[in-house]
């Protein structure tokens, strides 16, 4: 019966290949492990998993969305650094070359150079 909940694995490599878990997920697989236990849900299961990967996810769109509307000469190294701990939360491990960190982080070294020449 345990098989109808996902596996923790399964939604740790959902977060990270970047699709969304939404809070109704969240919720059903909470209500569905609670079901299963008698008891609610099981600290570090696959309720808690999902909850805490939707928060992380959240936590990352909230500091990229950040970014995203601020004017793109105004983006400091703070700001992918921000950005940069958001998404390795979320990813497990360090976001690569082609993520959404390294192309602020590339906007804010562009940005901190050209601040550097002005002056």
């Amino acid at each position: 019966m345990e098989s109808e909940l996902p596996p923790k694995e399964q939604l740790a490599a959902q977060a990270a290949e970047g699709r969304p878990i939404t809070q109704s997920e969240a919720s059903a697989i909470a209500h569905d492990e609670s079901d299963m236990t008698r008891r609610g849900p099981l600290k570090g299961g696959p309720a808690a998993t999902a909850q805490s990967l939707h928060d992380r996810q959240q936590n990352f769109y909230e500091a990229a969305g950040d970014v995203a509307r601020k004017p793109s000469g105004e983006v400091t190294k703070e700001d992918a650094k921000r950005v940069q701990h958001f998404e390795a939360r979320v990813l497990g491990h360090a976001p690569g070359k082609e993520s959404m960190s390294a192309e602020v982080q590339s906007l804010a070294d562009h940005n901190a150079q050209a601040r550097h020449v002005e002056k």
